[in-house]
């Protein structure tokens, strides 16, 4: 089996994505094929409640409150449908209906914080602003097409001019949280040993002990192809910059020219050398975009901190 201990390269073409298939509705907007048209109704099994509730909510049923802010039923099912839509243009099928209803909910719930933060600091996105961003779209895609798109994608004019306005709002909300992400940070080089079981492991320390060559060894053993043919060498990376947080921890905790006993995860056995530490080391372009990423996502995170949030109908689990 083969084996990546790095985390997979996020793209970010916006700070925070706005609405859970937001990303993918701004790239269909202006990409060379429209959303097909599709039934507004979402799944009936996506719209019952925690207690029983009916299909088709009432529109003006309320069914969530962020600090008193209601959310109504109407703008939820619009989105449900809006996710579907994009499911049925990309010829997928979702496996938890329930499940993507909930975590629509939740991202309303968030949409709502964001525009409460935003309130709160003064921040403001004008018509101008948003007419600017609606102008490219239209430019780049034509004006039948941008409109075409937005009657397939169940928007109004002023409900897509809102989605606009919300994701301008939360790139100012954010900006000053993306420039404070460090671009060096303290960062390690080790190399890596995975092998399936504790007794290979031990054979191969052994063998270590007594003098073996550490990238030869890793060539024989090691179960990671991305490393094995470079001696294990798992290059340099910061804290948070491997998906193992066992070989991580134990890299950062040896000296260099240390070797670690054997160490076990849920992706194996290894055997760990640190072989140079760095306390201030750039990182490269796909490590910050990681580090940014998990800096707007805290961010998003701790606006729920103190809010009074009730689901008041809850998507069936």
């Amino acid at each position: 089996m083969a084996y990546s201990l790095r985390n997979s390269r996020h793209r970010l073409n916006w700070p925070i994505t706005i609405g859970l298939m937001g990303g993918i509705l701004l790239t269909a907007c202006v990409g060379s094929v429209a959303t097909p048209a599709y039934d507004f109704t979402p799944s009936a099994e996506t719209t019952g409640g925690g207690q029983g509730g009916p299909a088709q909510l009432p529109a003006e049923e309320v069914i969530a409150t962020v600090n008193g802010q209601p959310i109504l039923a109407d703008a939820f099912q619009r989105e449900l449908a809006r996710f579907e839509a994009v499911q049925v243009a990309l010829g997928l099928q979702v496996a938890d209906p329930n499940g993507y209803a909930q975590q629509i909910l939740d991202q309303m719930i968030e949409q709502e914080l964001i525009r409460q933060q935003a309130g709160a600091q003064g921040v403001t996105v004008s018509d101008a602003e948003v007419d600017q961003v609606i102008s490219s779209m239209t430019a780049e895609g034509g004006p039948d097409y941008f409109n075409s798109w937005l009657n397939t994608s169940y928007y109004t004019l002023d409900e897509f001019r809102e989605v606009i306005r919300l994701q301008l709002l939360t790139n100012k909300l954010t900006e000053p949280i993306v420039a404070g992400v460090p671009t060096s940070v303290e960062q390690v080089h080790a190399r890596h040993i995975l092998v399936n079981t504790q007794t290979q492991a031990e054979e191969a320390l052994a063998r270590l002990n007594a003098g073996e060559d550490f990238a030869a060894l890793a060539a024989e053993y090691s179960t990671d192809i991305t490393t094995r043919q470079n001696g294990g060498d798992l290059s340099w990376f910061p804290r948070g910059g491997l998906l193992v947080p066992e070989v991580e921890e134990t890299a950062f905790s040896l000296q260099p020219g240390q070797t670690s006993g054997v160490i076990q995860s849920a992706w194996g056995f290894h055997i760990i050398q640190t072989l140079e530490f760095d306390p201030a080391r750039p990182v490269d372009d796909e490590t910050h975009q990681r580090m940014v990423k998990k800096a707007i996502d805290d961010w998003a995170q701790n606006l729920r901190v103190g809010a009074d949030i009730q689901k008041l109908i809850v998507p069936a689990s």
